[in-house]
C-alpha cells in the first residue's frame, strides 16, 4: 500500500465513510458454479455515496506490464489531495481482449472490496447459510416478539463472526422490536 506524505484528513474521512458503508449485495450468479456474488456495480453502490459524502473519490486504472498479467491500481483520493492506493496483479486466463475484460471486472471488484473492507457473502456456493439480505428480512418480517427473539438468536448464531453484519442485525432487531 502506498500513501501521500500525510493521510490525516483522508484517514478521518475513511473512518466516517466506513460507519456508513454496509455491505455489497449479492446480485449476480456465476453460471459455472451456480453461486451468487456481489458484482462490481454492487460493490461500487455500497461504497460510492459514503465515500463521496466524506470527500473521497475512487480511481481505478490499468497499468502497462511486460509480465503478461493485469496490473490494476485502486486509489482513494480525498478532496484535500491526500490519497491511499494499492496495486493488484492478476494473471490473465487468455491473452486477448476477452481475457483482459474478464480479469478487469474480477480484479476491480476484489481490489475495491479489499481496500475498503467491504462485506460480501461467501460466494463459493458451499455455505448453506442465508445471505445478508435474507438475514435482515428474517428479522424485519418477524410477527411477534417471541418470533423476533427466536429469529434474532438464530441469525446472530449464523453471523457472530461478522461484526458489520452483526451490527446491522442488532439495528434491524431493535427497529422491529419498537414496531411490535
Amino acid at each position: 500500500m502506498r500513501t501521500s506524505d500525510s493521510i490525516k484528513q483522508i484517514a478521518e474521512a475513511l473512518v466516517s465513510a466506513q460507519k456508513e458503508i454496509k455491505f455489497a449485495v449479492k446480485d449476480s450468479t456465476n453460471p459455472h458454479y451456480k453461486s451468487k456474488y456481489a458484482n462490481i456495480n454492487s460493490v461500487i453502490d455500497a461504497v460510492k455515496k459514503p465515500l463521496n459524502d466524506n470527500g473521497i473519490a475512487i480511481l481505478q486504472s490499468l497499468s502497462p506490464s511486460d509480465d503478461g498479467k493485469l496490473h490494476l491500481t485502486t486509489r482513494l483520493i480525498h478532496s484535500s489531495g491526500e490519497w491511499i492506493e494499492d496495486t493488484a496483479v492478476c494473471p490473465l486466463q487468455k491473452q486477448d481482449a476477452q481475457g483482459l475484460g474478464s480479469a478487469v471486472s474480477y480484479i476491480r471488484r476484489y481490489s475495491l472490496s479489499a481496500l475498503l473492507s467491504v462485506y460480501a457473502d461467501d460466494d463459493d456456493g458451499q455455505s448453506a447459510a442465508l445471505n445478508a439480505a435474507d438475514y435482515l428480512q428474517k428479522i424485519s418480517h418477524s410477527q411477534t416478539l417471541e418470533e423476533l427473539q427466536a429469529n434474532y438468536n438464530f441469525v446472530m448464531g449464523e453471523v457472530k463472526n461478522d461484526r458489520t453484519l452483526s451490527k446491522l442485525v442488532i439495528e434491524a432487531k431493535d427497529k422491529r422490536k419498537a414496531e411490535l
